[in-house]
């Protein structure tokens, strides 16, 4: 955890299983606190990989940002986490979110918001030891950790804004770069926690951000525009306009309904990063990511530093250099709240 209060997770989206181990070690050394992995078929299986990212580390909590109850039976679901906190002493926590890329590049729909709610309590229920009612049986789980690791929700919108801050134990806020959309989402989700007569400071609340440093802000943002289609499509369709300060939908009806298409379609990702960057235009793109030169980022997560109630920032690092971006980012997470790097 930085000297502030705010902690770092690496997000890794692990496209093949040899790059698991090292890079979850580099995070490691070079300050990340937590290690996240994407569940989604473009990437290495999260539940096979998560025990194995926990043993090439000592320290780090390994993460899962996020899974879905509709590739995942929500009993399954709980009991994973359940055997991991044990194998790992605790260093685990886990998002469950209504299905994006797990769900939709296989051509399902996501959970139908009653179903989630659902259940998240069935999944909450289990691991807290109760006894669960599930399909008309009673259900409990053979093993409890000596502590329930935490559920997040994926929060993106009023519902699961209110559901987090009621039922879970915290959320991941996507897109997470932009310090406005922050605002909104986690005032939404400590509102939530209030309506249900929870603590809001007790939630762990992260935003989950992609990045790039390079040697030029430009080079940062073109290295990084191939991998932030769905990004822009969620700040762009998802997020109301006027959060984002616009008074109109950021996108044509047409151009809309055509991205929603194309964002279920595991082929067209870099396609679709294409066509928002150019109808969007850079300026949003900045806000939305983590992009340009190691004192770009420090401003940046300056800046997301001061959001209130937020807990933790997932970084997400591409680009060819990443020895350079997590020396930077380390030396900017050591440093705290300070001057800009050098």
């Amino acid at each position: 955890m930085g000297h502030d209060g705010l902690d770092f997770g690496l997000g890794l989206r692990a496209r093949h299983p040899s790059m698991l181990a090292e890079q979850s070690r580099q995070a490691e050394d070079a300050g990340f606190s937590h290690i996240w992995l994407y569940d989604s078929p473009r990437c290495a299986e999260p539940y096979v990989s998560l025990p194995y990212c926990a043993m090439a580390t000592s320290r780090a909590v390994v993460g899962l940002a996020v899974t879905n109850m509709q590739t995942r039976d929500p009993t399954v679901v709980a009991n994973a986490f359940a055997t991991l906190a044990i194998l790992t002493g605790g260093r685990v926590k886990f998002g469950l979110g209504l299905g994006d890329s797990a769900v939709k590049f296989i051509g399902k729909r996501p959970s139908r918001f009653d179903a989630f709610r659902e259940g998240v309590d069935v999944v909450q229920g289990l691991l807290r030891g109760e006894g669960v009612s599930y399909n008309g049986r009673q259900l409990k789980l053979p093993a409890l950790p000596e502590v329930k690791p935490a559920l997040l929700l994926a929060a993106e919108a009023p519902r699961t804004f209110a559901l987090a801050g009621a039922a879970a134990d915290g959320a991941i806020i996507s897109p997470g770069g932009s310090v406005r959309f922050l605002r909104y989402a986690i005032e939404k989700i400590r509102e939530g926690a209030v309506r249900a007569g929870r603590d809001p400071d007790a939630l762990h609340v992260c935003a989950w951000t992609h990045c790039v440093v390079g040697e030029t802000t430009q080079q940062a943002m073109d290295a990084l525009a191939p991998e932030v289609g769905r990004t822009l499509v969620k700040a762009s369709v998802r997020i109301p306009p006027e959060v984002l300060g616009a008074s109109e939908p950021l996108l044509s009806a047409e151009l809309r309904a055509h991205v929603l298409r194309e964002a279920t379609r595991q082929d067209h990702e870099y396609d679709l990063a294409r066509t928002l960057r150019s109808a969007l235009g850079d300026e949003l793109f900045r806000e939305m990511t983590l992009a340009g030169t190691p004192d770009d980022c420090a401003r940046k997560i300056d800046e997301l530093r001061g959001v209130h109630g937020l807990s933790q920032l997932i970084i997400n690092v591409y680009g060819n250099d990443r020895e350079f971006a997590l020396k930077a980012l380390g030396s900017e997470m050591a440093r705290g709240p300070s001057a800009p790097l050098r």
